[in-house]
């Protein structure tokens, strides 16, 4: 029993007197620093990742678009957001992994600048290119939620952060945009070509985002104050907004995992079909004869009817019903009938297809719908979260709220819809045969200029769910499908606060209701929202 209690005790003499207990507690495998570089990256691919991905827990602003419907369950186009507690979901990505990430990214920044090594004005530039992405992600949250964490969100040592109204958080990230705004210097580099997803370290490519961002911000406070949306709106334009979709704010995804666009993770990796294009945007889109359906939709091969006595395909006759757009697969193949019409078996070899919308709120079946185009298949579409067409769409509106615009609202509307058809790579004869309809022309189109604009920049943003969501919100144009058993009241104005705000952050909570009028439900409108 001596010789072991000796031991232990000349063990335990050993290892308090191993001066290498500080390098052996180190972790081997894992790292123990993260620049700012790879915080940024992963920031602003996670930034992109929430708001184009369709994951049915997280993301489901195409089915609250009405861009899309669902087949198996519908349980989301009909507003359930508990069941799958889908506001939890968005929030906690939005506050993890961007924010947070971005917010790290800042720090580290500023904390490994050497002012006798590095570049000042490059430093500056990353943290402005961090600030604004910041800013768009917490503009984010207050138009899907009202009220959010701010000032204490991003402070790990508030383990309950407290609310602030959407309202003073607007106030509060357009002046931190002017400020990022006048402190990038486009003479001066960023982040690297590798690191910046959006813009490859183009100092010019994020001022003309920053300043399209303003642009957003304003026309979403035009209707609670005029006069500083007037001001931002100028400001925005002397600044340099975008001027093509090569400004677009967007980012590439890559044709292998782990770096595919999510829509085709959820489309084409899940193996499942839960989605089709919606009745409200198809029945729309052919209304108006829209030559964008066959790259938002897959054609649905038109069934023949047959004669029983010959076996033989005969012709089919449409004698009432709206425009049909037929596809005929290949070149210069899309056709516009409004009946009466014949679709002639003789033709059969040509493979005729139509475009079908699945019922919006209920469930549908894949095989008899149109599912999303061939496009939203490819795991390497890019990732967009602003672009030119919606630029142009907001500059329509400001000119028609009295603001001075480059152009008049006219011109703006038109280069909004042209901008948006040539990204779908629409040719330029049937963008001009669109524009000049009857039914699309701003002289003539239904409506008012919400109406007008609101429909076109509806169908602009189809691949972005939430902006067309916002969209309709603020807008308040008339297109949308009420559910079976619902009413229009129904359709959602916000998402609810999360569910486990409840019980994890209680006070501040309940403090949170108080600042958006005492109601958390879906019909509670945001601040910007007065119509």
């Amino acid at each position: 029993m001596k010789k072991v209690l000796t031991i232990i005790f000349t063990l335990g003499l050993v290892l308090s007197c191993d001066d290498r207990l500080d390098e052996l507690n180190q972790p081997r495998r894992e790292a123990t620093a993260v620049t700012a570089e790879s915080l940024f990256a992963n920031g602003v691919r996670n930034m992109f990742d929430m708001m184009v991905n369709t994951d049915v827990n997280v993301n489901i602003f195409r089915l609250l678009a009405q861009y899309w419907a669902q087949t198996t369950y519908p349980d989301e186009s009909q507003y359930n957001l508990v069941a799958r507690e889908i506001p939890d979901n968005f929030w906690e990505v939005a506050y993890r992994d961007v924010l947070k990430d971005l917010d790290e990214a800042a720090r580290v920044t500023e904390e490994n600048f050497d002012p006798l090594v590095d570049d000042e004005a490059t430093m500056l530039n990353q943290l402005a290119m961090i600030e604004i992405c910041k800013i768009y992600t917490f503009a984010i949250l207050v138009d899907a939620f009202g009220a959010v964490p701010y000032r204490e969100a991003l402070d790990d040592e508030i383990l309950v952060p407290a609310y602030t109204p959407g309202d003073e958080v607007y106030q509060d990230i357009i002046s931190r945009l002017d400020e990022a705004i006048s402190t990038l210097d486009v003479s001066a580099g960023g982040f690297s070509a590798v690191q910046d997803v959006i813009y490859q370290g183009d100092a010019a490519g994020w001022l003309r985002f920053a300043n399209s961002l303003k642009l957003r911000l304003a026309m979403m406070i035009a209707d609670v104050n005029a006069d500083q949306a007037s001001t931002m709106v100028t400001e925005a334009i002397a600044g340099g907004l975008f001027q093509s979709n090569d400004d677009n704010a967007a980012i590439q995804y890559q044709p292998t995992p782990p770096s595919t666009n999510p829509l085709w993770e959820d489309l084409v990796q899940s193996g499942r079909a839960d989605y089709v294009i919606a009745n409200t945007i198809v029945d729309q889109m052919q209304a108006l004869s829209d030559p964008r359906l066959p790259r938002y939709a897959r054609g649905m091969d038109f069934r023949y009817p047959v004669d029983r006595a010959t076996n033989q395909k005969r012709d089919s006759v449409f004698s009432e019903g709206g425009t049909m757009v037929l596809y005929y697969p290949g070149p210069d193949s899309v056709v516009f009938q409004t009946p009466p019409f014949t679709i002639f078996a003789r033709d059969s070899a040509l493979a005729v297809q139509l475009f079908r919308g699945g019922e919006y709120g209920t469930s549908n079946t894949y095989s008899a719908n149109s599912p999303a185009g061939d496009i939203f298949h490819d795991p390497a579409l890019e990732g967009l979260i602003l672009d030119y067409a919606e630029v142009q769409f907001f500059l329509a509106e400001a000119a028609e709220r009295g603001i001075a615009t480059p152009a008049t609202a006219e011109e703006h509307y038109e280069e909004g819809i042209r901008a948006s058809m040539e990204y779908w790579e629409v040719d330029e004869e049937r963008i001009n045969a669109y524009i000049s309809q009857p039914e699309v022309a701003y002289a003539t189109a239904d409506g008012d200029w919400r109406q007008k604009i609101g429909i076109q920049s509806w169908l602009s943003l189809y691949n972005r769910g939430f902006e067309g969501w916002t969209a309709w919100r603020r807008l308040d144009f008339e297109a949308f499908n009420v559910p079976d058993g619902l009413t229009e009241e129904d359709i959602p104005n916000r998402l609810i606060f999360p569910i486990e705000e409840a019980t994890l952050n209680p006070s501040n909570f309940r403090a949170a209701i108080d600042m958006i009028g005492g109601s958390d439900d879906v019909q509670t409108k945001i601040f910007w929202d007065l119509q």
